[in-house]
């Protein structure tokens, strides 16, 4: 029996777009994984999100509400309501697995997989698992990690640290490349450094660089690229001097990671995974609030390995960023172990051997 497969690909853009790698693969493979149909289950809010905006297959859309913020005599009725409408448009496709992404938004798929006793599989991006994966995983078939996990998991679950799927666009078109063998020789050994603080951006990341740019030393060794988000670019560009260059974000982000030799950025799973498949060393500045300070944990394994630098703060001071950027300028080798551990920690097949560990053929 060929399987129908709903992919919970939710809330944020760190659970969308490996679900979208997840669901191309399946939907170029569906002969060797006997799959019928594929489909992704995403959050209405989401319909401008880009890896959504041309998706590999249906999406089924969904309004399901977030308990935060909401009053608890309002929250089941509305969730009861959406819970329903995924149901009837589950059972209308013969949906016969679910993968769960993480995030709230995935708890709809993952509910109609425990009650209708479908498969359920889950994948877990981050060191520390999320609420999701906590409460769901004794109810999962397998159990996909990108990173191994601060907390252990239970013994009971079929689990396998395979890495983060990345999507297709976003590969390297010549695998194994490392940026920083180089350094550009002939640009006087120029290092880019490309600055990401995600779609929403991120205030103190970009104010950082632009005092950091200051530094008559560190500019005269490193150019910034900075994505600032589109709610911060107009805040941004107004402060900016010299030669940075401001961006307010790219649909296309394989240009951004071939130009940079190093990356400051938040520490989500979803960017820094990219950043491994191109070998870029990173400094990474963890998003203090995130749940349960996952981005601390993803920041401090990634440190611990050798291709990232940390600076725990939420300030926007640039005294660490700079020591670290005027080390770097008199022994760029550093840079460049930095970038061999990145690329040894990378996994471009992730995606496939996701799906290969879900449904072996």
């Amino acid at each position: 029996m060929k399987e129908s497969i709903v992919i919970a690909a939710g809330g944020t853009g760190g659970h969308i777009s490996p679900g979208v790698a997840l669901a191309e693969v399946l939907t170029e493979k569906k002969e060797v994984f006997s799959v019928s149909e594929v489909y992704i289950h995403s959050l209405l809010r989401n319909k401008d999100n880009p890896d959504l905006q041309s998706p590999p297959c249906e999406v089924i859309w969904h309004n399901s509400p977030q308990f935060r913020g909401m009053r608890a005599l309002i929250y089941p009725f509305l969730f009861l309501l959406q819970f329903t409408k995924t149901c009837i448009a589950f059972q209308k496709r013969k949906v016969t697995a679910v993968i769960g992404m993480g995030g709230y938004s995935s708890l709809p798929a993952i509910l109609y997989a425990i009650l209708f006793r479908k498969k359920l599989f889950l994948c877990e991006q981050n060191c520390v698992p999320g609420k999701i994966t906590r409460y769901f995983q004794r109810f999962a078939v397998k159990l996909a990690l990108s990173f191994p996990t601060r907390d252990p998991i239970s013994s009971k679950i079929p689990y396998k640290v395979i890495g983060n799927p990345i999507r297709k666009k976003i590969i390297p078109q010549t695998m194994g490349i490392r940026q920083n063998e180089n350094l550009h020789e002939g640009r006087k050994n120029i290092v880019n450094v490309l600055v990401l603080g995600g779609s929403q951006g991120a205030r103190q990341l970009n104010n950082m660089i632009l005092k950091t740019t200051e530094n008559p030393d560190v500019f005269q060794k490193f150019r910034f690229r900075v994505l600032t988000g589109t709610s911060l670019y107009d805040e941004t560009l107004s402060k900016s001097k010299g030669s940075t260059e401001i961006i307010s974000y790219a649909n296309d982000m394989k240009p951004n990671y071939e130009w940079a030799n190093l990356v400051v950025a938040r520490s989500g799973a979803g960017v820094i995974a990219e950043c491994l498949v191109f070998g870029l060393p990173m400094v990474l500045i963890p998003y203090p609030y995130a749940a349960d300070n996952h981005q601390k944990e993803n920041a401090d394994y990634i440190e611990k390995e050798g291709a990232a630098l940390t600076i725990h703060s939420t300030s926007d001071d640039p005294s660490l960023l700079v020591k670290y950027l005027l080390t770097w300028k008199t022994n760029p080798d550093e840079l460049k172990e930095m970038g061999h551990n990145s690329l040894r920690l990378s996994n471009v097949n992730a995606a496939y051997q996701t799906i290969s560990y879900f449904f072996p053929h």
